[in-house]
Order: structure tokens, then sequence, then C-alpha cells
């Protein structure tokens, strides 16, 4: 973790933000996509690129819809990429996989396959939308597996960007109360980090952001990194 970028003033990891957001278009062009999923961190990164590209040059907004999202993330999705005229696509899983999630009994096995879900959509809008370079928000503080990711990270298809590494959490809270942007209101129920609705909680007392996070997932989340996951 590069301890300077993570001490500087907000202002100034905006603007590295942008850098490598800026960097990233002059290489990639109209083959970046963002991956948006709703939540804090991916709306902020969003926000940060309307900023930069305006509206003449809007980038592919990518969401990845396993149908197991909360209701108000569905609900804030179409509301705000209405609301900032977004270049928004939306993939999601299909009705068979649908029925053979329902099917499960074991909610550990439901888990399971809904970050398959995820991954297999990812791969897929990669291929549809024929994705060089995509931009995501994840930060080096936020998870184990994530400290040593780099802000241009190649995979075997394409080149995954992550223009907020050096954001805090409470960086993120801080911007999206600077720039009074709109946000998912489970975070004012206690909700720190969001998921699938059946596998997220609000995040326990003194516990880590992740903390509401499925268990499972996070152990494993250095094998589902290397399939893909973000």
């Amino acid at each position: 973790m590069n301890k300077q970028k993570i001490n500087n003033s907000l202002e100034e990891k905006i603007e590295n933000s942008k850098k490598v957001l800026k960097e990233a278009y002059e290489k990639y062009g109209k083959g970046m996509a963002i991956s948006w999923t709703g939540g804090k961190d991916s709306t902020t990164l969003v926000h940060i690129a309307r900023n930069i590209f305006g509206s003449k040059n809007k980038l592919p907004i990518i969401y990845l819809d396993t149908q197991l999202d909360f209701e108000e993330i569905y609900s804030f999705i179409d509301k705000v990429s209405k609301k900032w005229s977004l270049n928004l696509f939306t993939i999601k899983t299909t009705k068979e996989q649908m029925e053979k999630y329902n099917s499960l009994k074991i909610k550990a096995d439901r888990s399971k396959l809904a970050t398959y879900f995820k991954i297999n959509l990812l791969k897929k809008a990669i291929k549809k939308y024929k994705i060089t370079a995509l931009v995501s928000a994840i930060r080096w503080d936020e998870q184990p597996e994530r400290v040593a990711e780099k802000y241009f990270s190649p995979r075997k298809d394409h080149m995954r960007i992550h223009p907020l590494l050096h954001f805090t959490e409470k960086d993120i809270w801080k911007y999206i109360k600077n720039q009074k942007i709109p946000y998912v209101s489970l975070y004012d129920k206690g909700y720190r980090s969001l998921g699938e609705k059946e596998f997220t909680k609000p995040a326990a007392s003194g516990g880590g952001e992740r903390s509401g996070r499925q268990k499972e997932r996070e152990v494993i989340m250095k094998k589902l990194r290397k399939l893909g996951y973000f």
C-alpha cells in the first residue's frame, strides 16, 4: 500500500484518481467501461468520471444484475442513471440460472452460486460489449486481498483499472457529503458494504467495513479474484 497516497489530502486523492482515469482513456478510449454496483464507492467513481468526461463523451456504465440485490439498489440505479443521463448497460442472469439458484436449499450453496453469477456476468459483459479496459472502484483498505492491487492490473482478456485504490472509507463519505451526491438509503441503516440482499447485513458493532458480508466469500476472496471477481 502506498502510505503517501493514503495520507494525501482528499483533494490530492481526487486529482490522482482523475489522472488515472485520463491516462486510461488515452490508452483504451471507447473500449473502456465503468463497473457500477450502485454502492457508495462505484457511485463516487462514476461521479468523478462524469466530472472529467462530461455529457459529450459518455463512457459505458456496466451493471451486473444477479437479480439478487436489495430493492433499494434497483431503485437507486434506475433513479440515478436517469438523473445523470448515464450510458447504462445492464446484463443479468437468465431464467434458467435463477431457477437453479432457487432450487438450492443450503444457504452456503446459494451464496457460492451467486458469486459465480457475478463472475460469469462480468465475463459475458466484457465479451458482449468488447470491453478492453474495465474501471472498478475497489480500494486498498477495504479487503486484505486488494491491498497489493495496482492502478493498472492486466487480466487475460482486458485491463482492470482501479482509480480509487488510495481512497479510504472515510474519504468516500467525505466526497459524497462535499459533492452532495446521492447514495443508497441502506447506508443510513448500518450497512457499510453492500452485496446480495440474502447475504448482506448491517456491519457488526466494532467490526470492519465488510463485516456484514458473507464470511465464506471473504475467506476465499483470493481464489475468487483469480477467477475474475473484483
